[in-house]
């Protein structure tokens, strides 16, 4: 049996490398002790080919002397596909896992980037994300109810707030466990338990639990690459890390650029965040993230304002 997690995971066919993929985050899941699920949602251009039907995240467990040992792939398998900002967004989900009372590290891997502004060896540099994962009672990592926004007007200050909360971009589930969250580093690879940046640019950003604020004065519009790092802190100690990846589109301008509208005139049903049928009209619900099934077959990620 699948959950369907709907969340904003070794994989290297020559069909994924050409879905440009520009941004990802990574989580796990627990509905009990014995049942935890992976998801991962994945931004790729829309230019490229169609996202595969079926993906591998790398599954490292710590050992007795403190070190992450691969000791196998999990099996993540399409859930939905939707568009963001003009982007494809795809979800992922695995199979429940039943995982020992350790700590794991998930890793997803694609090669490879496409050209960043602000990298010198991006198309030589794998894509990769992951979340670090203490399996305990009651833990599950934060999840994006919202991608971030891909789009960003040059010369002028974006922000995106409010960041945490079930009416936000991201949201903690563990409400009793404090995150932050800040802004990291671009990757190319993960070898011998460390993840290895690219020669990149950081980019000047506000990041907090607050918002996350970009104000771009680039003479060369295009993408520009950043990574983002949210911590889940129970009792002092860190029992979880995601490590996102995300690319910016500088644009001279974003107006008229707009997200996903519902087709209000074919017949769809409506579920919440989790997958749970609400109804089948948008005109009274509340502005959020929902899930729109219509009745030729296509699912969308819609956000309602």
């Amino acid at each position: 049996m699948k959950k369907l997690l709907l969340i904003l995971s070794v994989f290297l066919s020559s069909q994924l490398s050409a879905s440009h993929l520009m941004g990802g985050m990574l989580g796990v899941f627990q509905t009990s002790q014995d049942s935890t699920t992976v998801g991962m949602w994945l931004i790729s251009d829309s230019q490229g080919l169609p996202m595969p039907t079926t993906l591998y995240v790398e599954r490292w467990e710590m050992n007795n002397v403190g070190w992450y040992v691969q000791n196998g792939t999990v099996t993540l398998s399409k859930a939905t596909t939707s568009t963001h900002q003009g982007q494809v967004l795809t979800n992922y989900t695995s199979e429940y896992l039943d995982l020992d009372s350790n700590k794991y590290r998930f890793i997803y891997k694609n090669c490879c980037w496409g050209v960043l502004n602000n990298s010198f060896n991006s198309m030589n540099s794998e894509f990769i994300i992951s979340a670090d994962y203490w399996h305990i009672p009651y833990n599950s990592t934060p999840y994006a109810r919202e991608p971030f926004i891909i789009n960003q007007q040059n010369a002028t200050r974006n922000t995106m707030k409010p960041l945490w909360g079930w009416n936000a971009f991201l949201v903690n589930p563990d409400t009793w466990d404090n995150t932050t969250i800040s802004q990291s580093d671009l990757y190319m690879g993960y070898a011998n338990g460390t993840f290895v940046q690219q020669s990149f640019t950081t980019l000047t950003m506000h990041v907090d639990n607050d918002s996350i604020s970009f104000a771009p004065n680039f003479v060369s519009m295009g993408n520009y690459g950043t990574g983002f790092e949210i911590k889940d802190i129970r009792n002092g100690q860190v029992i979880g890390t995601q490590r996102i990846q995300w690319t910016f589109r500088v644009l001279p301008s974003t107006i008229g650029i707009e997200e996903n509208i519902v087709n209000r005139n074919m017949k769809y049903d409506v579920y919440d965040w989790y997958g749970r049928y609400i109804g089948d009209d948008v005109k009274t619900l509340n502005g959020g993230l929902y899930i729109i099934r219509y009745d030729d077959g296509r699912i969308e990620k819609t956000f309602l304002n």
